[in-house]
């Protein structure tokens, strides 16, 4: 049956019960990966975690024999927190390049009455197209924290400190999935804004950069304090990070932990209705 736009028939019958969910999620996957920019970006990436990789061991050789180290050699949470780093900006230049998009093109082409013409509940269209989005991320955040995390922890396996780089390395991890989620949740918002891929691209370019610059400018202003962190993505994200991965940080701080994590919250949760207006405003779904 031929669909039309504006001659679309609603679907009033039952619904499936699983699957429509991970169709959105494949099909949005498959089409992310069959551009040549995705698998260039992607491979840019993992040079930049077989860099990583190299100097984690380079880490430990300078440290000498796990056996021997001492209370005064016990790494800080230094190398972790520029992983997270890099991650953060590693997954914002993936989407910039490949995700976002993942519902703009959906809008310009008007293929969401192509999903809908199967039994397809709105909840699954969104949470299809952020699995797409967090698997696509992954290959460049959690992948290589499962592969680095272990690898470095492994050095440590016969000393005092396994316990507190156990600890570091689970941080690590958790932080890294909670970047990803968030970013992909922002990026999902914006995608859900307007039908023209580059707007998108660009307004997540201004939601990176211009709160950086900001950021930079307080910073100036007010001698390099915390405050000056609290106006970009990035800027509240280490900030939290610091502040978990390091406690005697924490105590220094001049501004409350539940500043930074306020400020993330209320991102995100603008991204996500954004994509819940959006869906809930298609004609003829189900």
């Amino acid at each position: 049956m031929a669909i039309h736009d504006q001659n679309y028939v609603r679907y009033d019958g039952p619904l499936r019960e699983t699957g429509g969910w991970w169709v959105i999620t494949t099909m949005t996957l498959q089409l992310a990966l069959s551009f040549t920019r995705t698998k260039i970006m992607l491979l840019l990436l993992w040079i930049m975690s077989l860099i990583m990789a190299v100097a984690t061991m380079i880490e430990y050789a300078v440290r000498g024999q796990a056996a021997q180290l001492t209370e005064q050699t016990i790494p800080g949470p230094g190398p972790a927190l520029f992983f997270l780093q890099a991650t953060f900006f590693s997954i914002a230049i993936l989407f910039i390049a490949a995700g976002c998009s993942v519902v703009s093109d959906d809008l310009r082409y008007r293929t969401f009455q192509l999903y809908f013409s199967r039994p397809l509940a709105r909840w699954e269209y969104g949470l299809g197209k952020f699995l797409a989005l967090f698997i696509l991320g992954a290959s460049v955040s959690v992948l290589p924290a499962l592969i680095l995390g272990p690898l470095r922890l492994a050095f440590f396996a016969r000393t005092d400190f396994f316990n507190a780089m156990a600890v570091q390395t689970s941080l690590t991890f958790l932080l890294t999935t909670i970047c990803l989620a968030m970013l992909s949740a922002i990026v999902l918002g914006l995608s859900s804004l307007t039908s023209r891929t580059g707007y998108v691209v660009l307004s997540l370019i201004g939601v990176l950069l211009v709160p950086l610059i900001l950021h930079a400018i307080v910073a100036i202003a007010t001698g390099g304090s915390d405050l000056a962190r609290l106006w970009s993505l990035p800027g509240n994200f280490m900030m939290i990070s610091e502040m978990l991965l390091n406690p005697e940080v924490r105590s220094e701080m001049t501004v409350p932990i539940w500043a930074p994590i306020l400020i993330l919250l209320t991102v995100t949760g603008a991204a996500i209705g954004a994509l819940v207006r959006r869906i809930s405003r298609l004609e003829g779904v189900a």
